[in-house]
This record gives C-alpha cells, structure tokens and sequence, in this order.
C-alpha cells in the first residue's frame, strides 16, 4: 500500500511536465498556446501565480522524499 501511495506521489510530481510531453509525442503547440494567453496578463497575476507553482511542486517532492526516507 505504501508503493502505491508513492507512486501517485510521483505521478503527482509530473504532471506539470503533461504539456511538454504532449508537445513532444503528438507535435502539438499547446506550450506555446499556453505562453500567449499567458504572456497577456500583468506581472501582479503572473507572480504569485509563479510563486504558488513552484511552492506546490517543491512541497509535492518534500512529501514524497520524506515518505521514501521514511520507507527506508
């Protein structure tokens, strides 16, 4: 039960990376249709929203280090 609990940890970490990859399989241009409509808006919406990502995306990795350490 653990494993599991990791691995959708994990999968959890990856899946900011779906629209590289979707890119990368299919020859799409969502990335870059993501970074236009994003390119739009003002520095006080871009920032925090920033901010909050990479706090999430650091924490998801903490909790599943934190697990493995503690599988171990």
């Amino acid at each position: 039960m653990k494993r599991l609990v990791l691995v959708f940890k994990i999968l959890l970490g990856i899946v900011p990376f779906l629209p590289l990859f979707v890119d990368a399989i299919f020859k799409t241009n969502i990335r870059m249709s993501i970074m236009d409509m994003t390119m739009q808006w003002s520095l006080l919406i871009k920032v925090p929203i920033l901010v909050m990502c990479i706090s999430a995306y650091l924490y998801f990795w903490y909790v599943i280090f934190k697990e493995v350490k503690k599988s171990l």
